[in-house]
Parts: C-alpha cells; sequence; structure tokens
C-alpha cells in the first residue's frame, strides 16, 4: 500500500494526506476530485482486509494507474467532475502489520483462531480471548498473550479500538479532512464472518437511528436498499434488509451512540458486511462486493 502511494503521488488532481501513528505507521488519505457531492469512505479494522483492496483498486482506477487509464475513462471522468471522494484504504497500518500471515481466505485457518487475532489472547487463560474494549490500558491489565490487530496503539501503554474512540488515527483523518470538506456521506468498509449463517452481506444503520430526524432516517435506509439491490444484482447473499446493530444491547449501544451519533445526524453514515475468512466467498469477490458498494453510493449520491 505505501507504495502505490508513493507511485500515485503526482497523479493530477489527486491530493494525499498523511497522519502519523505512534508506531511510526502512516494512515494515508487519497483525495480524488473537486466535485461538489463530497463522499468519505475508510477501513477501519486491520483483520477486515477486503475493504482496504477495494479501495486500492478504486484508487487505482481513479488516478488511470497505467492500464486503469483506458479501462475506466469515461467513469473516472465523470467520478472527478461530481464527486470529491477521500480513500482512507487503512486506517490502522500498526494493527495490519501485526497480523501473523500474509492473507485469509477460510481455506487454513479455522475462525477460532482468527478471532484471538482480531482482538487478542488473554494472558490469564491460553485459548481465551482478551475482552473487547474501546480502550485499554498495559498497566491496568494482564497483559495479553497477543495484541489483538483490530487494535491501534497511541502510546506506550495505551490501546483504542479505532472506530469507537475519537484519538484514533481513524477519527484524526476524518475529522481533519471533513473540517475543509464537509463530507456529505460516510461509507464505512467492514467484513464479519457470519457463522452459521447462509447469508454473505449485511448493511448496518447507525445504532441511533430511529432518534435521528425522519428526513436522516430516510436518506440512511434510501442508500442500503440501493446497496443492496446492487449486491443481489451480483449474485450475493444478503441479509434482507439493513439493520440497527446493538439493538438489545444498551452498553454497546451507549458507546457507540457517543462517539457516532453526533455524525450520523449531519451526514450519511453507512456500514457494509462483506463475509471474511469464509471460502464461501472467495478473496476476489469479498473485494469486488465492497467496490460495488461504493459504486452503488455514488450512483444514489448523483
Amino acid at each position: 500500500m505505501e507504495a502505490l502511494v508513493a507511485d500515485l503521488e503526482g497523479t493530477p488532481g489527486l491530493r494525499v494526506d498523511e497522519f502519523p501513528q505512534y508506531n511510526g505507521r502512516s494512515v494515508y488519505a487519497l483525495t480524488f476530485g473537486r466535485g461538489e457531492k463530497r463522499l468519505f469512505i475508510s477501513r477501519p479494522h486491520a483483520h477486515e482486509p477486503a475493504g482496504a483492496a477495494a479501495c486500492m483498486e478504486l484508487a487505482k482506477a481513479l488516478a488511470g494507474w497505467r492500464d486503469y487509464g483506458v479501462r475506466n475513462a469515461a467513469w473516472r471522468a465523470w467520478v472527478l467532475a461530481h464527486f470529491s471522494i477521500t480513500l482512507v484504504p487503512d486506517a490502522n497500518p500498526g494493527g495490519s502489520v501485526r497480523a501473523p500471515v500474509e492473507f485469509w481466505d477460510g481455506t487454513e485457518i479455522a475462525n477460532e483462531q482468527f478471532f484471538l487475532w482480531m482482538f487478542g489472547e488473554s494472558g490469564e487463560e491460553k485459548g481465551t480471548r482478551f475482552p473487547r474494549v474501546d480502550a485499554w490500558d498495559m498497566r491496568e491489565v494482564v497483559a495479553p498473550a497477543l495484541i489483538g490487530i483490530a487494535y491501534e496503539q497511541l502510546e506506550e501503554f495505551l490501546y483504542v479500538e479505532p472506530n469507537r474512540d475519537y484519538r484514533s488515527t481513524f477519527f484524526r483523518s476524518f475529522f481533519a479532512l471533513d473540517e475543509a470538506a464537509a463530507y456529505d456521506v460516510w461509507l464505512d468498509l467492514h467484513q464479519t464472518e457470519f457463522l452459521n449463517s447462509d447469508r454473505n452481506t449485511a448493511l448496518f444503520l447507525p445504532t441511533c437511528q430511529d432518534e435521528l430526524s425522519l428526513a436522516m432516517q430516510t436518506e440512511h435506509l434510501s442508500l442500503t436498499e440501493v446497496i443492496m439491490a446492487r449486491w443481489r444484482q451480483a449474485g450475493a447473499r444478503p441479509r434482507e434488509r439493513a439493520e440497527i446493530p446493538y439493538r438489545n444491547n444498551d452498553v454497546q449501544r451507549n458507546l457507540l451512540n457517543a462517539v457516532w451519533r453526533p455524525i450520523s445526524e449531519r451526514m450519511v453514515h453507512i456500514v457494509t458486511e462483506v463475509q471474511n475468512n469464509n471460502p464461501a466467498t472467495p478473496v476476489e469477490d469479498q473485494v469486488r462486493l465492497q467496490i460495488l458498494a461504493v459504486l452503488a453510493t455514488l450512483e444514489w449520491m448523483a
């Protein structure tokens, strides 16, 4: 990713913003176009790679990189004329580099092992997951046997889950760019395993969806319907309708509301979920489905 960003720098119409992490890695934000409609796209979790790959394929297409210049000329001209689109392919590269393998597709790594990589392995009981928390201090817990790749290290002892704490580079990059851009839509690219389910995609509305204005509720629902229709046309198996997460979990809902409600009240924020670590959805399909969600979003915004 770093090599490709370096290769793309200097592309006419591309702006590259860099946000350093504590561990020395950088989060890159790639902004294309000067149009009036403004879209922010991000991949916050290091264990959910399809969104990162999708962002980089989109960056190649928008930059006209190598043979993408011929294949996507008309689409690129349309996007650059009508949109300002920011791609944050990896909001936690420090977590990404801690992954113990280069990639996973569900053929070799059992989900039980994969889950330990996500949020860590307990230092108290081998084979037990470290508790999922928004933020934690190494001095205040029994040190995990394995630090989950989902977390970002902010200081020597402090770790946060990127999409749940404003101190993360994920949020710092958004707020810095949004101050000037005032984005209309935020598409958050996530993945989950869909255990014991025949589905392989889903869309999540804000946890505060029912508390938003009627106009904003309608906007959120409208976008999810367009993405879901595009997925179905492509042969995906989405859940029947977009969902509001944590309806029956007050603790998690309140934690997310504290972070996301001020954002969801003023802009459309949708979470995609594409199946992860499962051969039922090959890695090429995972990337393709995330790209289709972006394409559907652009058409909806237009």
